[in-house]
This record gives structure tokens, C-alpha cells and sequence, in this order.
């Protein structure tokens, strides 16, 4: 009989030990049913609270909390009851009954009945009111920031991730959703980001496209107390507006050029781009040890026709020998460009002297063809005059000279054999293989 009276006396010390620790912890223990409500509260309540424990019973853990915050919290718990799982670590604010803040951190069990129904939850609140504040602060940037947040683990779960996150994925998500299953052809990349966290080396940044919009992607490691790599926390930026805009720019930029080396009469290159790519051709001449000839053609009496035919006339004259000039038989590496007024001037790198002067009488023979009346010219119709010159490479003489001088040179014989061909009576062509170019004042 003293035994059994030890034995109560024992569990009657027992439970008040025990109750003695819930009502004088300094985190608030209960216990809720299914349906949020609270069936029983620990008396730590009346210090984080405000109210006594029987001033809770039958109320839900949202009905102290602002309403913006009764929402967000009452959302993540409905997740977690769907699941009928544990949690720990919710974070929320609550309103005292003298209306001010606290901050509370809070974790819970499922409770489970004989059938296996959930119950209700158990669990305790812990006030970290100094460090919620910051935490909630933190947690409210990484939720509404407009740039995509995750974090995945390295078996692949997004452990974490925000509401622009979602928008970028078009889905609602699910609690540790495999990034595999979101982004089947995305998560080779992350694999070499672990491989290379683990190295300690630095990870690289990315561009990817995703559903018709284009993300700067940066991956960072995240450790465990022990410095293991344990996660990859990323950030998706979407620059889609920015790559449109540098492909305008770059569109513009080509536009622009194209104007900048081009005649806007007639569409082919002007005289500055050919300047440029006269002074290219005969440095890669001189180098490689080939010939480079130019041609220089001239309408004949193209004052008159213009006088006589009107602007509009002459500028389509133009248009048309310059059609005709581009449609001459000429190699990929032949340039052809409006020199000036009505000088068209053709380069043909790797051609010797003879070859230039086939291919200016070809160009000759073409416009003459053409047929187009010209009443002020003694023939009749339209015709050019051309004169041909040839840069022999391997002449003592370019040894050290600039490659402008040697290119005003070349240009300087051509212009002296068109000079030669109008004199001459016009409609020919006629070369300067008889004139050295150091004669010229090259």
C-alpha cells in the first residue's frame, strides 16, 4: 500500500514538474484541432499575448494577427495541413492586446487519431521579436522582388523560391519541386555548378532562353555549418528588353554604316570606304607579292547630258552605270565604287595589267551596249572612257614607302591614262604601264 501511494505520490510530482515547465518556459506551448482552433494553451500565452490562456481556446492563431499578415500565414499553414506534415521556423508578426507588435517563430507536430486522421497539430511559439522583425524584412524582399529567386538542393528539390520565380515558371509550385521536372534541360548546367562549387571555383554566369524571354542567370553556393555546399542560390534576370534593344542598336549601327560606305545615289561604296580598302588591298599585295590593279572610268560628256537631259536624267544615268559596272563579270574580291561625280572607280586585287585592261574593256563594251541615247555626244549614245594602272608588287621602290603615298600613286596613273584616254577621242581604254609610278610623284 505504501508502495502504490510512493508510486502516485511520484506521478503527482511528476505533473506538476511538468506543468510547472509549460507555464514557466519562455516558449508558449498548445495544441490545435484540425481546423486551427485552439483546445489548449500554456500560460506563456498571457505574456506573449497579452491575454490568458482561456482567452485563445476556441479562436485560431489568426485571429491575432494583422490582417495582411493573418492572410500570408494562414496560407502557408493551409500547405503545410494539406500535407499533414511538421514545420518549424514560420515567422509571423502578432498584435498584443495593447495593440503592440510581436514576433514569433513558430514550429508544430501533426496529432493523428486511431484511423490516421490528422487531428490537430501540437507545438510552441518562441518570441524572437529582436531578430523577427529583420527576418520578416528579408523575407518580405526575397517574396516580392521583381527578380526570379530560387534555391535548389543537390538532389535537385527547389527548396526555395518567390512569387517572380513562379511567374517565370507559369505554375503554381510545389513544396520541394524538382527542378528536374521544371527545367529538364536547365539542370545539366546546375550539376556543373555544384561540380565546380565543390572545387571552390568560381561559378559562371549564364544566358538562357526560357519561354520566349532571355535570363542572365548566376548561381552562388550555399554552405552548411560544416562548409559544405549543400544548395545553389539563383537569380534569374530577365534581360529579354535589353537584347531587343542592343539588337536595334546594332541593327541601327549596320544601317549607319552601310550609309557611311555607301553612295546613297547610286548604292555602291563611296570614295572614303574605297580609300580604306585601296590602302588594305595593297598592304595585303605588297605582303603576298601579287599585282593589284585599279580601273578608273569616266562618263563621257556626262556635263552635257545632264545639261541637256535634266537632274533627274542625270541621276538616273548614274544609277544605270552602276548597275551595269556591279552586273560586269567580276570576281567576290573586286570592289567597285562611285569615285566621285561621274567617276566610278574599280578595284581587282591578284590582276596583272593585262587582265585589268579585258576586264575595263569588257565594262566598256557593256555600257556601250546599253544603247542609251546621248544627243551631246558625238556618237550618239552614252559611253565611259576608262584608264587602267597596275601595282607591281616586289618593286624596289615601295620598300619603306607609306602605304598612302603608294596608294595616291596608283590612283594618280589612273587618273593620267583616263586623262589620256579622253584626249584620245573618248569611249576607250587606255593603261599606264609606260608611266613608273615614282614619275608620278607617288
Amino acid at each position: 500500500m505504501n508502495n502504490e501511494k510512493k508510486r502516485l505520490d511520484h506521478r503527482e510530482e511528476d505533473a506538476k514538474h511538468l506543468f510547472e515547465l509549460l507555464h514557466n518556459n519562455s516558449d508558449w506551448v498548445w495544441e490545435v484541432d484540425a481546423q486551427g482552433r485552439y483546445t489548449w494553451s500554456s500560460d506563456v500565452v498571457t505574456e506573449l499575448l497579452g491575454v490568458p490562456p482561456d482567452k485563445v481556446i476556441g479562436k485560431t492563431p489568426f485571429d491575432f494577427m494583422p490582417p495582411g499578415e493573418a492572410e500570408r500565414v494562414a496560407g502557408a499553414f493551409g500547405a503545410i495541413v494539406a500535407e499533414k506534415r511538421a514545420f518549424s521556423g514560420l515567422v509571423n508578426r502578432n498584435q498584443r492586446a495593447d495593440g503592440s507588435i510581436v514576433v514569433l517563430e513558430t514550429s508544430g507536430i501533426p496529432l493523428f487519431d486511431e484511423q490516421g486522421e490528422l487531428r490537430g497539430y501540437r507545438g510552441i511559439d518562441r518570441n524572437i521579436s529582436n531578430l523577427g522583425e529583420r527576418v520578416l524584412q528579408l523575407e518580405t524582399i526575397y517574396e516580392t522582388t521583381p527578380v526570379a529567386l530560387c534555391m535548389i538542393d543537390r538532389h535537385g528539390r527547389l527548396v526555395m523560391s518567390n512569387k517572380a520565380m513562379a511567374k517565370l515558371l507559369g505554375e503554381a509550385l510545389e513544396t520541394e519541386d524538382h527542378f528536374q521536372r521544371l527545367m529538364p534541360d536547365y539542370w545539366p548546367f546546375f550539376l556543373t555548378d555544384f561540380a565546380l562549387a565543390d572545387k571552390g571555383e568560381a561559378l559562371p554566369s549564364r544566358e538562357l532562353g526560357w519561354r520566349d524571354r532571355c535570363y542572365d542567370i548566376q548561381a552562388v553556393p550555399v554552405h552548411d555549418a560544416m562548409e559544405m555546399v549543400v544548395g545553389l542560390s539563383v537569380t534569374w534576370v530577365d534581360i529579354t528588353e535589353r537584347r531587343q534593344a542592343e539588337h536595334k542598336l546594332a541593327s541601327a549601327n549596320k544601317i549607319l554604316q552601310q550609309y557611311a560606305q555607301h553612295d546613297h545615289l547610286t548604292g555602291l561604296f563611296n570614295r572614303r570606304y574605297m580609300d580604306e580598302c585601296l590602302l588594305s588591298e595593297i598592304s595585303r599585295a605588297l605582303q603576298d607579292n601579287f599585282p593589284l590593279s585599279v580601273c578608273l572610268a569616266d562618263i563621257d560628256y556626262f556635263k552635257n547630258y545632264n545639261d541637256s537631259q535634266g537632274h533627274q536624267a542625270g541621276d538616273d544615268c548614274l544609277r544605270l552605270v552602276a548597275r551595269t559596272l556591279t552586273a560586269s563579270p567580276l570576281r567576290s574580291g573586286d570592289n567597285v565604287s562611285r569615285y566621285g561625280g561621274e567617276e566610278f572607280l574599280i578595284i581587282l586585287p591578284g590582276t596583272n595589267l593585262m587582265q585589268a585592261m579585258n576586264v575595263a574593256e569588257d565594262v566598256r563594251s557593256n555600257i556601250n551596249a546599253l544603247s542609251v541615247p546621248h544627243a551631246a555626244s558625238p556618237t550618239g549614245f552614252l559611253t565611259i572612257s576608262i584608264g587602267v594602272a597596275t601595282l607591281q608588287a616586289g618593286q624596289v621602290h615601295f620598300e619603306g614607302k607609306p602605304l598612302h603615298m603608294i596608294a595616291s600613286g596608283l590612283i594618280h596613273r589612273a587618273d593620267t591614262a583616263l586623262y589620256a584616254a579622253k584626249k584620245q577621242g573618248r569611249n576607250q581604254v587606255v593603261s599606264a604601264w609606260d608611266s613608273p609610278l615614282t614619275s608620278q610623284g607617288a
